[in-house]
């Protein structure tokens, strides 16, 4: 009898548990997507950081480069 009581009691909690258990898989969907999101963003930033950081990096090399040529080109004019 005991066993007949407890099925009966776990029967009538299940649909309200599916219910929980649902709503809960549903959030659950709805932040991974978010997440998702989240993820391209941040991969388009950090993509323009680097592009970005890769021109300075061009940049300041190029300078010291003009730098060098001009300081060259005085010393070698100046003879």
């Amino acid at each position: 009898m005991t066993c007949w009581t407890n099925w009966r009691k776990l029967s009538r909690k299940t649909p309200k548990a599916f219910k929980e258990t649902g709503h809960l898989a549903e959030q659950n969907a709805e932040a991974i997507r978010a997440l998702r999101e989240e993820s391209k963003e941040q991969g388009i930033r950090f993509s323009a950081y680097q592009q970005a950081s890769q021109w300075v990096v061009n940049l300041a090399f190029g300078l010291l480069a003009t730098a060098t040529i001009t300081t060259i080109v005085s010393a070698v004019v100046r003879r």
